[in-house]
Formats: structure tokens, C-alpha cells, sequence
């Protein structure tokens, strides 16, 4: 919510940040890095002390990325199906034209009608590596609230960042594909995998 506030006041005050996608890029990334990082490392401080193990990091990065990918996906999908319904209805215009300009209502149809199923398809498949990064940053935050080592907060922030970075070039329109994107997060995402799998013998 406090990031949403965030970007709010950037957007409403730099209405031209399409136009500079790497400032904006820096700016989109360290604020989910920031904003993210920063939360697990007050929850794992304050609220989980009696968790501070291995299994306590894998389930919590299990609940955030679950979550999120549950609440980005409902977002995304079911919105879409509502739209759907009425363009199928003929009653997209009618319905939403007081609430919409006109302008943003043909994008927004056109949108509707152009994404075919493959588009959900790779939102499915970045979610699933999404989950994994998650667990990964969790595990690398705890290791810091672990060790008292706040530099690895600090790792934690950098990594969200450069994982994010790209994104913003996609939104502006300066990356095309989907693909590039969905194979970046995936990459990732692999590396994600790994790292849980080797930091099990820090905990030990």
C-alpha cells in the first residue's frame, strides 16, 4: 500500500516517465526492492523471532509469493473475463463509458481482443518462477536478521532491483516482446531454485 501511495504521488507529478524509461526503471525497481526487502527484514526482526531457521524462511517466502501470485493473477485474469463478457454482450461501451473515457475504452477493448491465451499462459508460468525468487530473497533477508549481517538486506534490495529493472522498459513500450521479459524472470528464477537448494546448509 505505501509503495502504491508512492508511485502515485511519482506518476501524478512526472506524467512524462514513459519517456525516460532508465530513470524510471531505477526509480520502479529500487522502490519494490526498497519497500519489499525492507519488509521482510522488519517482519523476520520484529514479529518471527521464534522462526529464524530454515523451514521458518521457506514458508514465508512460500505465503508471500503464493499470495502475491494469487492476488496478481486474479488482478489480471478475472477483469479481463468480465470485459470479455460484455464485449461478447455488446455491452462494453454502455456499461463503462461513464467511468471510462472513450479513448481509453477502444485501447482497452482492443487490449481484450487482441491478447490471446498464450499472454495468460506466460503470466502463469513468471508467477511460478516469481514464487521461487520470493522464497530466495526471503531466505537471503533471514540470513542477515540471522547473522546481523544487514548487508544482506542490502543484497536483497540490489537483486529485486535488477530483476524488476527491465519491466519498465516493457510498460513504456521500448521492449515489444513479452518474451524477453518472461525469459529474464525465468533465468532468475533457475537461479532462485539453486540458491534455495544451497543455502539449507547455511542454516545447518
Amino acid at each position: 500500500m505505501l509503495e502504491k501511495i508512492l508511485h502515485v504521488i511519482v506518476v501524478t507529478n512526472f506524467p512524462n516517465y514513459a519517456d525516460h524509461p532508465w530513470i524510471f526503471g531505477l526509480y520502479g525497481a529500487f522502490a519494490a526492492g526498497i519497500f519489499e526487502e525492507l519488509g521482510r527484514f522488519i517482519l523476520f526482526t520484529w514479529l518471527l523471532k521464534k522462526y529464524l531457521n530454515y523451514k521458518g524462511g521457506l514458508s514465508f517466502g512460500i505465503g508471500w509469493g503464493g499470495i502475491e501470485a494469487v492476488v496478481l493473477m486474479l488482478m489480471i485474469i478475472v477483469p479481463n473475463i468480465i470485459f470479455a463478457f460484455l464485449i461478447n454482450a455488446g455491452t462494453l461501451e454502455s456499461s463503462l463509458a461513464a467511468q471510462i473515457p472513450a479513448d481509453q475504452l477502444v485501447t482497452l477493448k482492443e487490449t481484450v481482443l487482441n491478447q490471446g491465451i498464450s499472454f495468460y499462459m506466460l503470466a502463469c508460468v513468471e508467477r511460478f518462477f516469481a514464487v521461487f525468487i520470493q522464497i530466495a530473497l526471503s531466505l537471503l533477508v533471514l540470513l542477515g536478521v540471522a547473522n546481523k549481517k544487514f548487508l544482506y538486506v542490502i543484497y536483497a534490495i540490489l537483486i529485486h532491483a535488477a530483476i524488476d529493472y527491465p519491466l519498465a522498459f516493457y510498460q513504456t513500450g521500448h521492449i515489444k516482446s513479452l518474451w524477453i521479459i518472461e525469459c529474464y524472470v525465468a533465468v532468475f528464477g533457475v537461479l532462485a531454485i539453486v540458491f534455495i537448494t544451497k543455502t539449507k546448509k547455511r542454516f545447518q
